[in-house]
């Protein structure tokens, strides 16, 4: 969360995300820098912060294809994330949407669709082949993408590393639910099957 604060930018009482546009994107963007509003409360800006970063991001990512020809070959990431940041990035931005759910009186009676849990599971596990993984995860993998965090693809170790570190991340959500109680950081997570967590509900 250090790293990410570095985007956080406070004027006259209240939180936004911030991020400086490259300069060879000045052009496309019309803008140095690109904000967006968190609120007055840090707390809650703070915990807004990655999702706003990853949205701002993807702006970037967006008229960075916009300024370069279709068939020049793939830059690398330009704000390039491990696996593990992925997953946590993927995780807050869940929870974020979940508190949001929480507020409908609706939200209790949904229910956890157990065969969903279970290939989350064997995603894991490392047990699920490509297809199978990019039916689970591969929008969320595609979302990181265009937001300039990775570049792997498809198949390759680093793809099916980001897929399975994302399953683990749904995986900590769906417990959440279960729980109403999430974990505040995925530090625990490890891709070892169904003893992959230490505190289970």
């Amino acid at each position: 969360m250090a790293g990410a604060q570095r985007y956080l930018l406070n004027r006259d009482g209240r939180f936004f995300a911030r991020l400086v546009v490259p300069k060879d994107l000045r052009c496309v963007v019309g803008k140095s820098e690109l904000r967006a509003p968190l609120g007055p409360d840090r707390r809650t800006a703070i915990k807004l912060l990655p999702g706003a970063v990853a949205q701002l991001q993807h702006q970037i990512a967006q008229a960075e294809r916009k300024a370069s020809p279709s068939n020049i070959p793939a830059a690398p990431a330009r704000y390039p994330l491990a696996p593990d940041q992925i997953a946590l990035s993927h995780y807050r931005q869940r929870l974020t949407f979940d508190d949001e759910l929480r507020n409908d009186v609706r939200y209790s009676t949904g229910s956890v669709d157990d065969m969903h849990v279970q290939s989350l599971r064997e995603a894991m596990a490392g047990r699920l082949n490509d297809e199978e993984l990019s039916g689970l995860r591969g929008t969320s993998i595609e979302r990181f993408r265009r937001s300039g965090n990775l570049t792997a693809q498809i198949g390759s170790d680093e793809w099916r590393q980001i897929a399975r570190a994302l399953c683990a991340a749904e995986y900590e959500v769906v417990l959440s639910r279960i729980c109403a109680a999430p974990s505040p950081r995925l530090g625990h997570l490890t891709f070892e099957g169904q003893g992959a967590f230490a505190s289970q509900c």
